[in-house]
């Protein structure tokens, strides 16, 4: 765990970014094939529409846990 921290704090700046842009992309895919799961036949804008109160509700609840 020390090293993956080490290497992480030796990265560029926008190494960090591109890192952390590939798990946010990451994570709405995987968000959007549960939705898909869910609901099968699910249009392309009711997958989005979805896709979006499902992360403003994960915002909401970070924000009561901190």
């Amino acid at each position: 765990m020390k090293e993956d921290a080490k290497r992480l704090g030796s990265l560029k700046p926008e190494e960090k970014v591109a890192i952390a842009l590939d798990m946010t992309d990451a994570c709405v895919r995987i968000c959007k094939a549960g939705i898909r799961t869910q609901c099968p036949g699910i249009s392309e804008a009711e997958l989005n529409e979805k896709l979006r109160k499902r992360l403003e509700w994960s915002k909401r609840l970070r924000k009561r846990e901190a």
